[in-house]
């Protein structure tokens, strides 16, 4: 029914509505990162609470996946719609006015409530888009339609990289003016999702009729022919007993890229910065160029390819690309060039565009069955969000001692990622071609006849 349809206006229209989660998911990092410079030096920060906003942030995203991850389960993905976009709007508001009356001391607290709270409206938000986007995308083209997601990414930073370019030398007021603009499109996107209905996988599994049939109108599905589904409704232990290795290659996967990107993600200005070959405008600049990079391999191949030759090709093509982007910071040397910089940067952009990224999502929304796929994404997102966080917090001790560690670091995850891959791919083909096959088939929740 839903796996066979063909695609629609609909479809895009609904993925790029849900996607805003994705485009402030972006800007929660980068505007971390972009603005750090700013509220480090108006609170006087030191070396280790540089790292506080990565770490409150990421720790908000971890929590906030795993607790809505399992409510949107029970309650449906519309229900976490309804409250996490008000969370983030708001909280990016309040912190836009930091710094303007309390003290140093006091400030720190609000800032890092304010940066919690959008954590957490951003870990129940993009697990959740994710698994609506599955669920109603044909099986044919959920490759490309989950591609939307991760370009809506990259656009989320590149507006922000263009606000930053243009405001570099202002200091606070670049600070208010990037949350300020996160808050109010956070809203925006608050009323473009009441029009969304719910997903037609979680309206089966809990025959909820009506909204089915209002979904099968607007994507022109005549739910009155074919076979008649039902899909299971699954414990949460099952989650562990039944999935766990499709957990372990979820979070495995997560890691490898969730640890570089994040770092990329929150510290890309302060890292580049802090070698002083450029100014912080260039910087940005750099930044502008890394992430823009990403998009034109996401929309011309991944998008194209991923559901015709399948996610590894282009999996295995991208990890080689990201590991050599970061080796090629382990010669000191280097770091003083700036053609070799750039190299880097878009070697990484075009590498986790083309295929890194877009199937990390893919695979960890394509194992879990309809009863418990938010359940698993919030899991994986709390773990890759939690360690992602912990490593933010020393990522500027890390720079101080020396940016070839970073390169190390994450040069190394993506070899290892490379590796993994290539023997599931050879010994267990199920964990990673998942293209052209249902959401029940790669999950193993065969519906049953009524």
């Amino acid at each position: 029914m839903y796996d066979d349809a063909a695609i629609s206006k609909t479809h895009f229209k609904w993925t790029l509505i849900a996607g805003i989660g994705d485009f402030l998911d972006a800007g929660m990092l980068a505007g971390t990162g972009i603005t750090l410079l700013a509220i480090g030096t108006l609170l006087h920060f030191t070396t280790i609470e540089d790292g506080l906003p990565a770490l409150i942030t990421l720790l908000g995203a971890a929590f906030g996946a795993l607790f809505f991850g399992r409510l949107g389960d029970k309650f449906g993905r519309k229900y976490i719609y309804q409250i996490d976009m008000i969370l983030y709007g708001v909280s990016a508001i309040l912190l836009a006015i930091t710094g303007i009356f309390l003290s140093r001391i006091f400030n720190i607290i609000w800032a890092m409530i304010f940066y919690a709270l959008v954590g957490i409206a951003v870990g129940a938000d993009v697990p959740t888009s994710w698994s609506l986007i599955s669920e109603y995308s044909p099986k044919n083209y959920r490759g490309r339609l989950m591609s939307i997601t991760t370009i809506m990414w990259y656009v989320g930073v590149l507006v922000e990289l263009a606000v930053a370019i243009l405001l570099y030398n202002t200091g606070m007021v670049l600070f208010r003016t990037i949350w300020i603009m996160l808050g109010v499109i956070a809203f925006i996107s608050w009323i473009l999702r009441r029009s969304l209905t719910e997903s037609p996988r979680f309206d089966i599994m809990k025959g909820n009729k009506n909204d089915l049939e209002r979904s099968a109108k607007m994507l022109h599905i005549n739910i009155n022919s074919g076979k008649k589904e039902k899909l299971r409704i699954r414990s949460y232990k099952e989650l562990f007993k039944k999935y766990g290795y499709f957990m372990l290659l979820a979070w495995f996967l997560y890691l490898m890229w969730g640890i570089p990107a994040s770092t990329y993600g929150e510290f890309f200005p302060y890292i580049f910065s802090s070698i002083h070959i450029v100014s912080i405008r260039d910087t940005y600049a750099f930044e502008a160029i890394y992430f823009g990079s990403a998009i034109v391999p996401g929309l011309l191949i991944f998008y194209y390819l991923s559901d015709k030759i399948g996610r590894v090709p282009l999996y295995l093509t991208s990890a080689v690309m990201s590991a050599l982007s970061f080796f090629l910071l382990i010669y000191p040397p280097f770091l003083k060039n700036v053609y070799v910089l750039l190299t880097s940067f878009l070697l990484f952009g075009i590498g986790q565009g083309l295929g890194v990224w877009p199937t990390t999502r893919l695979l960890s929304i394509e194992h879990f069955p309809t009863s418990l796929r938010n359940s698993g994404q919030g899991f994986v997102w709390f773990t890759m969000r939690f360690e992602a966080g912990i490593f933010g917090l020393f990522t500027p001790l890390i720079v101080s001692i020396g940016i070839v560690y970073i390169g190390w670091i994450a040069g190394t995850f993506f070899a290892l990622a490379f590796i993994v891959v290539t023997l599931l791919y050879i010994f267990k083909p199920e964990y990673v071609k998942t293209e052209r096959k249902s959401l029940e088939e790669t999950s193993i929740d065969a519906p049953e006849e009524l």
